[in-house]
């Protein structure tokens, strides 16, 4: 058995490699006829979207050509009366925001805390966005009365604070639960604040 020299070797490598890529294309003819093929597909997709179009247009143009020039005049008043009746659903939509903030604000309710329901509420229909914010004008002031009612009543059960010298602070509200001799004491004691919770 004879050794070969690398240079039969490689050349054996070499007639191997070119035998088996006999008929394949290059890197440069493969990239050719990728862009080529490409070219082909999107020319093809660029003619039937014209030709789709076309026959859009020729059916719009054969169905207005069968048209009457008063039906052509119907159809515009009619496509503007579209137009028109959405312009006046969004100006009434406005107006009636403008309303509903207005009403809000003067019921009292603070800006931060409608803001964000004020979407919702608010439609082209008067009436009804009239009825949605007094809705969320009556939650709002039922909730804060009775949030107010009972931090009233929470805060009644809190002790009077006590002065450095164990004397409690007299309130207009404990000064109007005394009985005569304390009032009497009281009257000695403080006669500028006596005259002032009887008033």
């Amino acid at each position: 058995m004879s050794e070969f020299t690398k240079e039969q070797v490689d050349k054996m490598i070499a007639d191997a490699i070119a035998e088996k890529t006999k008929g394949l294309f290059t890197e440069d003819e493969l990239n050719r006829r990728v862009t080529s093929e490409v070219d082909r597909r999107v020319e093809t997709g660029i003619q039937k979207g014209l030709e789709t179009q076309r026959k859009k247009w020729e059916e719009e143009f054969s169905r207005k050509a069968q048209m009457t020039a008063e039906e052509i005049a119907q159809k515009e008043i009619e496509e503007r009366t579209k137009e028109l009746s959405a312009r006046e659903k969004e100006i009434k939509r406005k107006a009636n925001s403008l309303q509903a903030r207005e009403l809000l604000a003067t019921a009292g309710v603070p800006k931060e805390h409608y803001e964000n329901l004020l979407n919702p509420l608010i439609s082209d229909d008067e009436d009804s966005t009239k009825v949605n914010v007094e809705s969320l004008i009556k939650t709002y002031s039922q909730t804060r009365s009775e949030l107010e009612a009972k931090i009233r009543a929470e805060l009644q059960n809190v002790p009077a604070p006590q002065v450095g010298d164990g004397v409690k602070v007299v309130t207009k509200d404990s000064f109007d639960k005394m009985n005569y001799s304390e009032k009497l004491a009281f009257k000695q004691s403080n006669p500028e604040k006596y005259a002032q919770f009887m008033k």
